[in-house]
Parts: structure tokens; C-alpha cells; sequence
């Protein structure tokens, strides 16, 4: 959705238009899914979550504020309430995001590119075994920042966290990743993530 449309949705939904309302569903629903498929591999409670997500702005819509960005905001919502409800599955009385000890699976999809089959499943499999080392907010990091493709600052909104931690968080990521492969296994990685090539 352009940016410059977006307050004007965002108004236009907390005014009570279900049109609007619908609008942004049907627009970071599937972004959402798919954010929420690194985290955990229930489907039922990725879609439970979302749905929590759009009833509870729409049943708070009058007392919400203005986000300066709104993908930024729901993104952030829909992770907190991903990490309580695994809490509330797993009877966990604090979560702790900062000690990295929650899970975000990330894979690289060689399938669209251009490689031959058994080089192909080689350096898939170098790619992803390396790629599964970085801890759970470097995977993140890495998908928000190459996948959804937003900034280090829009990162630590999102992460709920600074931005310098955002930019160190990275730097170690890709420090980790030049450092275990080779100069054209790094090449490819990098060539696959500014494809979007991330699952």
C-alpha cells in the first residue's frame, strides 16, 4: 500500500468504515502469516493470533493513536501477541525476547534459483546449515531487513528494541555468515536475500 494512503485508511477505519478495515486486512494479513511462520509452525494459532490482532483494533479503534508507520505498528502488535500466546500455551510466566529464547526458523528457497540440481541441494544445504548457527533475533533481523525490507530503525520498532541494537544485531549476523562461508556461497546468500528468495 503507498505510503501516502495510509493514514488516510488508517483514519478512515478508526471513523468505523469496514471498507477500510477490510482494506488493511486483506493487505498485511498475508505479510503477517508469513512473519508469524518464522516464529512457530502452528497454523492455527498463527491465524488465531491475526485474527486477534484486526478484533482488537477494531474493538479499540476510537482510543488508538496515529502510528508513523503503520506497518511498523502491526507488525510489533502481531509479535507480541504470537510470543503471549505461546506463553499461555506452554504455561510460561515471563517470556524473555532478550535472551533469545524463543524460536524464528528461517530457510532459503533454491528452488527459483538458477543453479543446477545436486550443486543446487549442495549449497542449499551449506547455506542453510550455517544460516540455522545465528541466534533467533539475527534470523529475524535478517527476514525484516531482506524479506519485509525495512529499515534499521523501522527493525528495532518492530523488535522492540534500540536502533543501535538493531545495527549490532545485524553486524554480528553478517559477520557470523562471512565468516563461516565461502566468498561465493556469501556472494549467493547475499544475492538471494536482496531477491527475497527467504522462506
Amino acid at each position: 500500500m503507498p505510503e501516502s494512503t495510509e493514514p488516510q485508511y488508517w483514519q478512515s477505519f478508526k471513523a468505523g468504515n469496514a471498507d477500510s478495515f477490510e482494506y488493511l486486512y486483506k493487505t498485511y494479513a498475508a505479510g503477517l502469516y508469513n512473519y508469524g511462520s518464522k516464529f512457530s509452525k502452528d497454523k492455527d494459532l498463527i491465524k488465531e493470533c491475526i485474527q486477534d490482532l484486526f478484533v482488537g483494533i477494531w474493538t479499540r479503534r476510537a482510543t488508538l493513536g496515529n502510528p508513523d508507520h503503520l506497518k511498523n505498528y502491526l507488525y510489533k502488535s502481531f509479535r507480541h501477541l504470537v510470543f503471549r500466546k505461546t506463553l499461555q500455551l506452554q504455561n510460561f510466566e515471563v517470556y524473555e525476547e532478550e535472551t533469545d529464547t524463543y524460536s524464528f526458523h528461517v530457510s532459503l528457497n533454491m528452488e527459483e534459483a538458477i543453479i543446477d540440481g545436486e550443486q543446487r541441494d549442495k549449497v542449499t544445504e551449506q547455506l542453510n546449515m550455517v544460516m540455522a548457527k545465528l541466534t533467533p533475533r539475527q534470523k529475524e533481523a535478517i527476514f525484516l531487513r531482506f524479506y519485509e525490507q525495512l529499515s534499521y530503525e523501522e527493525i528495532a520498532e518492530v523488535m522492540d528494541i534500540s536502533v543501535k541494537a538493531s545495527y549490532k544485531i545485524m553486524a554480528r549476523a553478517l559477520g557470523f555468515l562471512k565468516e563461516n562461508l565461502s566468498k561465493d556461497d556469501l556472494m549467493l546468500l547475499s544475492l538471494l536475500l536482496h531477491l527475497r528468495l527467504l522462506n
